[in-house]
């Protein structure tokens, strides 16, 4: 009896540190200047949905949009900026349950 729970521990141990380690490791981690290097030639439209994509990959990246640009600022506080189309505006809107931020 003792032997089997030995055994049936010393299997789920591993199982357990791999979920460990799963939960707190980002779905995709990039190193920074790959990400840089994806903004490289993209416009406005193609940058917000970049960041979009980086959003929900949890990517280390902070984005916002301003009257001009969108700008990226990544965790070495580098920061990267695309310019908006002169003759065109962007609205970002955030929904909101109880507050607008954290």
């Amino acid at each position: 009896m003792l032997k089997t729970s030995c055994k049936r521990l010393s299997m789920i141990i591993p199982v357990i540190a791999l979920a460990v380690f799963l939960t707190n490791t980002p779905a995709f981690s990039t190193s920074e200047s790959a990400l840089i290097d994806q903004l490289d030639g993209l416009n406005a439209h193609q940058a917000l949905a970049l960041a979009n994509q980086w959003y929900w990959e949890k990517q280390p990246v902070k984005t916002h949009i301003t009257s001009e640009e969108v700008v990226f600022q990544f965790e070495s506080g580098r920061v990267k900026k695309i310019p908006l189309p002169a003759d065109e505006m962007m609205v970002a809107v955030a929904p909101f349950f109880d507050k607008t931020h954290k």
